[in-house]
């Protein structure tokens, strides 16, 4: 069981364990004005409950869906819905659904659209079946990510994701026929290393501009920088 500050998860079947790029997209995330949440590769349902957390304080209803191929993940998910402290006024739902097929059948549209996809497109494949599915993009192709996200996105809505550099900048190429990117954040894992992954957001809103910052992760001494804990405070026990 992962311990945040608030809530604890269960993790241990779910395809992919929870780690850095799921706590900081959801970090990352802004959620001022949200009302409905769309998470795709949900897993164990980090993303999409971090940023229940952060929208309890809002007011009105909330809807947030999570979505993800994995049967073992979904039940995870379910599991720590049970035992999250979510507010009267959120609805929270996680499904076993790809999002090729619920693009295809939902009817609603999305304020906010959130994914750490699976991003490994030539490399040697783990052993794990379940590990090889949540990190290669086999089952989820990039044209196919940005399709489904295209139809469920609100006309004003906003498409995070988290990638490391060089599947974002593949991934960049696809996504700016079809919308603007209007938020980068680089991380690096310490002052000295490069770049090493970006959350990204998309808007579809031709004339909008990107704004564009930078965090390391930690210091050249190995502890984690004042940034970094001001970003993930609100989740990690530590900060």
């Amino acid at each position: 069981m992962f311990h945040f500050k608030n809530f604890s998860l269960y993790h241990e079947n779910s395809a992919l364990k929870i780690g850095t790029d799921a706590v900081l997209l959801a970090a990352a995330t802004p959620v001022q004005q949200v009302t409905s949440v769309l998470d795709i590769g949900c897993g164990c349902g980090v993303i999409a409950l971090c940023l229940a957390w952060k929208m309890k304080q809002q007011n009105g209803s909330q809807s947030i869906i999570g979505i993800d191929i994995d049967e073992s993940s979904i039940l995870e998910a379910q599991k720590n819905l049970d035992g999250f402290p979510k507010n009267a006024q959120q609805d929270i739902q996680f499904l076993r659904q790809s999002i090729q097929g619920f693009s295809n059948e939902y009817q609603g549209k999305f304020d906010l659209i959130v994914s750490n996809p699976p991003f490994f497109v030539d490399s040697l494949k783990p052993n794990s079946y379940k590990k090889s599915v949540s990190k290669h993009n086999d089952t989820l192709p990039f044209e196919e990510l940005i399709q489904a996200v295209t139809r469920l996105l609100a006309p004003k809505g906003k498409f995070y994701l988290i990638l490391p550099k060089n599947e974002h900048d593949v991934f960049h190429q696809l996504a700016q026929r079809q919308w603007t990117e209007t938020f980068r954040l680089s991380i690096k894992p310490t002052p000295q290393k490069p770049v090493n992954r970006i959350i990204s957001a998309y808007q579809k809103c031709p004339s909008c501009e990107l704004h564009f910052s930078e965090l390391v992760i930690r210091t050249k001494n190995n502890t984690y920088t004042s940034e970094y804990q001001d970003l993930t405070k609100e989740f990690y026990l530590d900060f």
